[in-house]
């Protein structure tokens, strides 16, 4: 058995409208698919975490023809939770036909970045899972971040952080921006990265939010 960590780049048209609405909004910082059930109905019914404001989630929602119906919670520290039944578009399909065959399984969660990637880990036998990282359908591409023999905890462990995150985060803790008493400050972790003070403090913010959400989980 065989592990995959990928990260998938989509090409002009093949992005999820969900995942695009996602990328454009101010107000939603990120989302990650928890859970799904595909029935057979030409529906499917999946659980999201999102980072950022449920109205115009919401808004978005009631907008889309392929909604069926949904709930929402209240957003708790940023951090708010959507259960949608969804009738099938030609985007979930291909989704579903990138990794339905064989052995594989998709382990959850699967990230969707705020750079229109979206991460998410496979376990099949090693030929099923080779067969669908150098068979994804026209639009996508796929980079391994990481392989190897599946173990219970294989996959991600830690919570996942955009690249500016965490580079934020790693000068952060070499300044000393962590240690009790506090050794370093925003402006110095600003000046490492070469961005603004209120850049630095952003990016470290949102991986903040993004580690303690995950540990409550």
């Amino acid at each position: 058995m065989k592990y995959v960590d990928l990260r998938i780049h989509h090409e002009a048209g093949s992005l999820h409208p969900m995942h695009a609405f996602e990328m454009r909004h101010d107000e939603i910082d990120g989302a990650a698919l928890l859970h799904w059930n595909t029935v057979f109905d030409e529906t499917n019914t999946m659980v999201f975490r999102i980072r950022g404001d449920p109205d115009p989630f919401r808004a978005k929602l009631d907008a889309r023809e392929a909604t069926v119906e949904y709930s929402l919670t209240d957003a708790e520290d940023g951090v708010f939770y959507c259960c949608v039944r969804d009738r099938a578009t030609d985007a979930d399909r291909n989704y579903i036909a990138a990794f339905a065959r064989g052995t594989l399984v998709v382990v959850p969660p699967v990230e969707f970045n705020p750079d229109g990637t979206t991460d998410l880990t496979l376990v099949g036998t090693p030929a099923d899972v080779d067969a669908a990282v150098e068979g994804l359908p026209d639009g996508l591409r796929a980079t391994v971040r990481s392989v190897g023999p599946y173990r219970r905890r294989a996959g991600p462990t830690t919570p996942r952080l955009t690249d500016c995150q965490r580079a934020a985060v790693a000068t952060a803790v070499d300044c000393g921006y962590y240690d009790s008493p506090r050794g370093g400050t925003v402006e110095e972790v600003a000046a490492t990265l070469g961005v603004a003070p209120g850049t630095a403090a952003e990016h470290l913010r949102k991986a903040e939010a993004t580690v303690m959400s995950r540990l409550v989980e």
